[in-house]
């Protein structure tokens, strides 16, 4: 729109510069007279012109960043075959997650995984080994003990009222505390939400403490949120890193 005005703007000046110049023509000026009046009025149409060029440019794609949501804290991670805890940084974009789990204190990094919702790569540093997989429950449940998804989480950590996924079971209006469950038709209960109350933060409110446990199995995630950030977001990027070796 503020191209088109300028446009028509400069279309209506040229069309009075127009009329000038025929009036010119005429015998209202003479001599020396008519000449400086005459390149007056045609010297200001090329600077306008000038400068409507130098103001109308095409949209440039690399203005338009995207926001981020990242949420620090802790994780604790339970299941049959570990026990993990550390401190997390929770990367959430339109085009995936990234979580990446750093030893308390010193804060060098354990593990990373990075999801959409039809890969998964997990960078383990403390073997130096990087894996691409296929995003399936299998894999799911194998890295993080229980099967949530990545547009799961999206949709839990926006204080919502209803959830596509789930079923609510139990909610407490005065804590925002909420409690959910993930139901299957024929295997029952699959994954059991816990949020105990909202927190203030500097870009909204987010969850102090989320619990996802699989019924059957005990395995549990334990989330406890510090704070919660929008950044501008970079692409997440699905490929083994060149200094990791790839695990057999």
């Amino acid at each position: 729109m503020h191209e088109f005005n300028i446009l028509m703007t400069f279309g209506a000046v040229s069309a009075v510069y127009l009329i000038v110049f025929f009036f010119l023509r005429s015998n209202v000026y003479e001599g020396s007279a008519r000449k400086k009046v005459t390149f007056q009025f045609f010297i200001w149409p090329v600077i306008l012109g000038l400068a409507a060029c130098q103001t109308i440019q095409p949209p440039n794609p690399q203005n338009h960043t995207k926001t981020s949501q990242l949420y620090s804290g802790r994780i604790l991670i339970q299941s049959e075959h570990e026990n993990q805890t550390g401190d997390i940084e929770l990367l959430l974009q339109d085009d995936g997650v990234r979580l990446r789990v750093l030893a308390p204190v010193i804060g060098s990094r354990i593990w990373e995984l990075r999801a959409n919702d039809s890969q998964i790569l997990m960078y383990d540093f403390r073997d130096q080994s990087s894996s691409l997989h296929k995003n399936s429950m299998e894999i799911r449940e194998e890295f993080l003990g229980v099967d949530v998804k990545l547009g799961e989480i999206q949709e839990l950590l926006q204080q919502p009222t209803e959830v596509s996924f789930l079923e609510v079971v139990k909610r407490d209006e005065d804590q925002r505390a909420i409690k959910l469950v993930k139901r299957d038709s024929v295997l029952g209960d699959r994954l059991s939400i816990e949020i105990n109350r909202w927190q203030e933060g500097e870009a909204g409110l987010f969850p102090q403490k989320m619990k996802l446990e699989d019924p059957f199995t005990g395995n549990k995630i334990i989330l406890v949120f510090r704070s919660r950030q929008e950044i501008a977001g970079e692409p997440i990027v699905f490929e083994e890193l060149p200094t990791l070796k790839p695990s057999s």
